[in-house]
This record gives C-alpha cells, sequence and structure tokens, in this order.
C-alpha cells in the first residue's frame, strides 16, 4: 500500500504525524516508534468510535503496520520490532466487538511503552557503576538512551569531563551539551577531527546504536567507525548503549545491509560555497557504518553489560521473547 493510502486511513489528527515521519521533520527512532503506537491507537478508536467492524480495524492496523515496517523499519529495526511488539496479539482479536478489540489495541501499545521506558532505566541503571570513578569519557553522536544516561551520571561521577564531538555529519553531537552541563559535567565540544587526539586522554567512550546484529556489530552514525579504530588504537574501552529492541535478525537469514548516502549539501553551505559549487560538488556521504564487535568492549543493555562476542546467544534469547516463542530464522 502506498504512502497517500496509508495516510488516508488515519484520522485528521494523525495526518501531520504520518507527514512528520516521513518527510523527516521529526528525527529518532524511539520518537517514530511513539508516533505510530498513536496511529494505532488512534486508528482502532476510530472504528471503535464509528461502531465499526473488527475485521476491518485490523485490517487498517495491519496496513499501518506493514508499511512502517517496509520504510522506517528498513533503516531502524527498533521501529519493525517495536511494531512487532505492539501488534503481535492483533489476531486473537477478530471474535471481540470492536470496543473491546480497541481497547487490546490500546493496551498493547501502552504495554510496550511502558516497557520501553523500564528497559532504558534498567540499563542506566548498569551504566552508572560502570562509568563511576571515570575522569574523562568521550560521548559521540546523539541518542536519546546516551542522553538520558548523561543527565544521570553527574550525580554519579562528580567533576567527570565529557569530549563530544560535533557530529558533523547530522549535527548530533550538541544536543548532548545542555544535558551534560545541567548534569554538572565538564564538557569540551570538539571537531571531529580532533576526537582521536583527545580520545587518547579518556577512560573509556560511548555510543548509542541504530541498529545493531546479533554478530556483535553496531551501527550508528558515520564517524562511529573512527572512535572503534581509536579506541582500539589507544586500549580505550567503548561501550554501546543500546536498549536489546534495536536488534535486527535478518543477518541471521542472509541480509546484508545496504548502506544508505545523505546529502549534505544543504549543512555545509555554510562553509562558503556558491551556488554554482553546490550543484557541481558531490555531496553524498553514508548515513550509517558499522563498527564490528573486535571495537567493542560491551553493550550496555536493559539484560546487563554484554561483552560483544556474547551478543549471538543474547540475540537469540531476546529473538524468542520478541516473536512470543516463534522461529526466527
Amino acid at each position: 500500500m502506498d504512502a497517500a493510502k496509508v495516510r488516508a486511513l488515519l484520522p485528521e489528527r494523525e495526518r501531520d504525524h504520518f507527514d512528520d515521519i516521513i518527510l523527516q521533520r521529526v528525527l529518532g527512532a524511539s520518537k517514530h516508534i511513539s508516533m505510530i503506537g498513536a496511529m494505532l491507537k488512534a486508528v482502532a478508536a476510530e472504528h471503535r468510535d464509528r461502531g465499526g467492524d473488527t475485521a476491518l480495524m485490523l485490517e487498517d492496523l495491519r496496513a499501518v503496520a506493514d508499511y512502517f515496517k517496509a520504510t522506517r523499519g528498513q533503516a531502524s529495526s527498533a521501529v519493525g520490532n517495536a511494531i512487532d511488539f505492539m501488534t503481535r496479539g492483533n489476531h486473537t482479536l477478530r471474535a471481540l466487538p470492536a470496543d473491546e478489540a480497541a481497547r487490546a489495541v490500546e493496551a498493547a501499545v501502552d504495554a510496550y511503552d511502558a516497557d520501553a521506558r523500564g528497559n532504558v532505566e534498567k540499563l542506566i541503571g548498569y551504566a552508572l557503576p560502570l562509568f563511576k570513578g571515570m575522569k574523562r569519557i568521550l560521548v559521540f553522536d546523539y541518542s536519546s538512551t546516551v542522553n538520558r544516561f548523561l543527565a544521570r551520571l553527574g550525580e554519579a561521577a562528580p567533576g567527570l569531563e565529557v569530549f563530544i564531538p560535533e557530529s558533523r555529519i547530522i549535527n548530533g553531537g550538541y544536543a548532548f551539551v545542555p544535558t551534560s552541563l545541567t548534569a554538572g559535567l565538564k564538557v569540551h565540544f570538539i571537531p571531529d577531527a580532533a576526537m582521536l587526539y583527545y580520545l587518547r586522554e579518556c577512560d573509556a567512550a560511548c555510543f548509542g546504536a541504530e541498529t545493531f546484529n546479533p554478530d556483535g556489530t553496531a551501527y550508528n552514525t558515520t564517524g562511529s567507525d573512527i572512535v572503534g579504530l581509536g579506541c582500539k588504537a589507544y586500549g580505550v574501552p567503548l561501550y554501546v548503549l543500546t536498549p536489546l529492541i534495536k536488534l535486527d535478525l535478518r543477518p541471521l537469514r542472509g541480509y546484508v545491509r545496504q548502506l544508505v548516502n545523505n546529502n549534505t549539501r544543504e549543512r555545509m553551505r555554510s562553509v562558503g560555497f556558491t551556488a554554482g559549487e553546490l550543484e557541481q560538488v558531490d555531496f553524498d556521504c553514508p548515513e550509517l557504518l558499522p563498527v564490528g564487535a573486535e571495537y567493542i568492549k560491551a553493550f550496555v543493555t536493559e539484560r546487563g553489560i554484554l561483552p560483544a562476542a556474547g551478543m549471538y546467544s543474547e540475540s537469540l534469547r531476546y529473538a524468542e521473547f520478541l516473536t512470543g516463542g516463534k522461529e526466527v530464522c
């Protein structure tokens, strides 16, 4: 189903949110998951309020879910996994009246939301003791999980210095600055090109993940690969802070992720390019790059601090939970 048809299934109040996602006016997998959950609840509520047919409600919900899994979910496994989590019980609702089915849909979305918030809190609970006592760390590229961790880190590690590269490709570093200052951390905001110089002084580095594979490969914004290489070269432990919902199971079935390029023309406009030069110069740059398990000390998750080499078995256990015990391959 194409975008226009899916958009037409939504109540009017949710169509702006649909546009926010597909036009990239709002960024971030966690935010998108919340918006998609709200759309699912709104579709169910509209069918209920119209005294509609439960079978048609489930058909519309499936169309919305499948659309976002096939689009946004291809870039971020968290989106596809979250949609599966929120909708996995929908097949049991067909015999229910529309009002009961709508309540069940709402309860499933709310259950996911509560579970997701709880998992990030558990993750932070494991991360804080790990970083306690450190003097300097480097954090690369915006992640809502890492940002929530930084908000609590000042209390656990008073006086800690945090080095924040600009993450120029998406301006992903600055968003950490106000959080870190409010938390009482000493902030060094540095050009990406200075990462290796300052990394040598750090006790650890960390970033989030857009997604990760069962073999312990993390995908994150371009520049994360440089952090990984620097950490390995200088013996600095690199930690990936991510909830397990970002697991990508597709590599178990032979899937190979293709690189997606961003056009950075508008971001580079401020450098001083003339209009003619902007038209002639290629500004394409990879959006995400892999960081292999050999560069990562551990993943910090809601199930504890897991060595990168041990992610395969944990991934299979989590996949069984995620799919309700179904085969994952």
